[in-house]
C-alpha cells in the first residue's frame, strides 16, 4: 500500500476558494502552537488530504488525523442525520463518508470534527477522548446500528466501514472563530513564555495574525504545483515563532524612524508624507513623554481604540479582503483616524497619527501586506 505523503488529495475545493474559512484557518493555527511544544505532533498540512491533516509520529510509526471544521450555523444541533446527509442523493458526498474515504494508504488513522454548534445526545459519545470508558456499551453500539442503516454498505478504499470511522472519531466544539482565536492567544503567550518571550497584548495579537497569514498562505498554495507549501513543519514553526516573538519583544520602543521610512516606502508613499511622518511621530513621542499630557488611563484607552482599528483593518488587508495599495491603505489608515478623533475631545488629529507612525515604526503597523 501507498504512503499517506504519496497521495493526492481526493478532491482540492478548499484551495480554489477560501471564503468563509476563517474558522477552519483559527482550529488550523491552534494545531501550529500546539506543535511547537508537543513532541509528537510533528506536521500541519492545510487543505490538502483534508481540511487539516496532522501527522503525529512515535519513533518511526507514524499516524494521520484527517480534521474537517464546519462553522456553517445549522438551525438545530449536529445529528446522525446531518452527518450522514448526502449532496443529491450522491453515495459518497456525505461529510461521514467524505472523510473515511481518506483511509486508504498504509498508516494508522484518526477523524475529527470541529464544529462551532454543539451536538445532540446521540453523537455526544464522540465528545469523549477515544480512550474514554464513556464511548463504550449500548450508546455506542446504538449509533452504529443507526449510522449503518444510513449509509448502508460504504467503506474507505481499504475496506473498512462506518463502525470503524465512528471508533476512531472524536467530535470536538470550540463555538465560534472568535472562542478559538482567543484560545490560541493565550496558549501562545504560554509558549512564548517558555522561550522566554515575554509579550504585551499588542506585540501577541501582532504574532498571531502572523501565523494566521501563514495558515492561510499554505491553503491557498496548490498541491499540484508545490504541495510542500501546504505542509506546516514542527522545526521550520518553531523557529518562525522564535524569530517573530524575538522581533515583537525588541521593537525599538524609542525608535529611529528607520522602519517608519523603510515601510513608507515599500508602500510607495511619496517622500513629502514620509517626512511629514517623521515629524508626527516625533511629536508624538515628546508629548507622551510629558507626564503633565493627558491622564494616563485615557490616554492608553485612546491608544488601545486606536491600535484596535488599525489592527483590524491590518488583518483585512492581510486576509485579502482589501486591494488597496501601499498608497490607497495609507490613505484608508488617515481617514479612520479621522473617525476616531471625531468621537473625542481635545484630542489633536495630529496626536493621532504620531501614535500610528510609532507604531509602525515598532512594527507594529505596516501599509502592506505581509509578506513571509
Amino acid at each position: 500500500m501507498p504512503s499517506y505523503r504519496e497521495l493526492e488529495p481526493i478532491e482540492r475545493g478548499g484551495e480554489i476558494s477560501r471564503i468563509g474559512l476563517e474558522f477552519q484557518d483559527h482550529v488550523a493555527s491552534g494545531y501550529c502552537i500546539k506543535m511547537v511544544q508537543d513532541p509528537h505532533l510533528v506536521e500541519v498540512w492545510c487543505e490538502s488530504l483534508d481540511d487539516i491533516t496532522l501527522i503525529r509520529r512515535n519513533g518511526d510509526i507514524e499516524e494521520f488525523e484527517f480534521v474537517q471544521a464546519k462553522s456553517n450555523q445549522l438551525n438545530h444541533l449536529w445529528s446522525a442525520s446531518e452527518l450522514c446527509k448526502r449532496k443529491k442523493s450522491n453515495v459518497g458526498s456525505s461529510i461521514l463518508e467524505k472523510s473515511l474515504a481518506n483511509e486508504r494508504a498504509k498508516e494508522a488513522v484518526s477523524f475529527r470534527i470541529v464544529t462551532c454548534l454543539g451536538v445532540n445526545k446521540e453523537l455526544e459519545i464522540l465528545t469523549f477522548p477515544l480512550n474514554s470508558p464513556k464511548r463504550a456499551g449500548d450508546a455506542l453500539t446504538g449509533l452504529c446500528q443507526n449510522i449503518a442503516e444510513k449509509i448502508p454498505n460504504y467503506t474507505s478504499p481499504n475496506g473498512n466501514g462506518t463502525d470503524f470511522w465512528l471508533s476512531r472519531t472524536v467530535w470536538e466544539i470550540c463555538h465560534s472563530s472568535k472562542a478559538v482565536e482567543d484560545a490560541n492567544i493565550r496558549k501562545l503567550q504560554k509558549v512564548c513564555e517558555n522561550m522566554n518571550f515575554y509579550l504585551v497584548a499588542d506585540q501577541l495579537a501582532e504574532l498571531y495574525q502572523k501565523i494566521l497569514r501563514k495558515i492561510q498562505d499554505a491553503g491557498k498554495a496548490e498541491w499540484q504545483f508545490d504541495p510542500e507549501a501546504k505542509k506546516i513543519k514542527q522545526n521550520d514553526f518553531r523557529e518562525l515563532i522564535k524569530q517573530w516573538s524575538y522581533q515583537a519583544q525588541h521593537p525599538g520602543i524609542g525608535g529611529t524612524g528607520n522602519k517608519l521610512r523603510e515601510k513608507m516606502e515599500i508602500a510607495r508613499i511619496s517622500s513629502g508624507l514620509i517626512e511629514t511622518a517623521q515629524e508626527q511621530r516625533r511629536f508624538y513621542r515628546i508629548r507622551t513623554l510629558n507626564p503633565s499630557y493627558m491622564d494616563l488611563s485615557k490616554r492608553e484607552e485612546l491608544e488601545m481604540e486606536t491600535q484596535a482599528e488599525l489592527h483590524n483593518l491590518k488583518a483585512k488587508l492581510d486576509a485579502g479582503k482589501l486591494g488597496d495599495t501601499g498608497v490607497e491603505f495609507h490613505s484608508r489608515c488617515l481617514e479612520s483616524l479621522k473617525q476616531i478623533q471625531a468621537k473625542t475631545e481635545n484630542v489633536p488629529l495630529s496626536i493621532l497619527q504620531g501614535y500610528m507612525y510609532n507604531l509602525t515604526d515598532r512594527c507594529l503597523h505596516r501599509f502592506t501586506r505581509e509578506t513571509l
